[in-house]
């Protein structure tokens, strides 16, 4: 067998293993959102009641149920360059006015740390953890 036809083998087996490994990578690989949507979490907010709010994740929601009192949030997850971004969007239930809590996620163990970025999410939720229930 020539050199040229070892080489091109070569390289249609390194381009065969490559697309293997990005779709394997793409299968196993969950987004943030996807991730936030497999369970139940604990939404740990340094602002909160001492009573630790639940949320549960759908695609386009977040339902947050503290004490009783359940709040639906719409919310998005976007990449910002070196780190991802949570946005949470709902009406105020006295006012009726929209409001929007923004922060910065990030994975920590099977835990995400939410840092707040604008001044709603600073002054009213502050940092926030999001454990997964066992």
């Amino acid at each position: 067998m020539s050199n040229k036809k070892k080489l091109t083998i070569a390289s249609i087996v390194v381009i065969v293993l490559i697309i293997i490994a990005g779709i394997g990578y793409g299968i196993g690989h969950k987004t943030t959102a996807e991730t936030l949507q497999s369970q139940n979490w604990t939404f740990d907010s340094q602002k909160g009641e001492k009573v630790k709010a639940t949320a549960k994740f759908t695609e386009k929601k977040m339902v947050l149920n503290e004490a009783g009192f359940s709040d639906t949030y719409t919310y998005t997850v976007k990449d910002k360059g070196s780190q991802e971004e949570i946005k949470f969007i709902n009406n105020n239930s006295v006012s009726g006015e929209k409001e929007t809590r923004t922060f910065s996620i990030k994975k920590d163990s099977d835990e995400y740390k939410l840092t707040p970025t604008n001044k709603l999410a600073k002054d009213d939720t502050g940092s926030v953890t999001l454990i997964p229930d066992k």
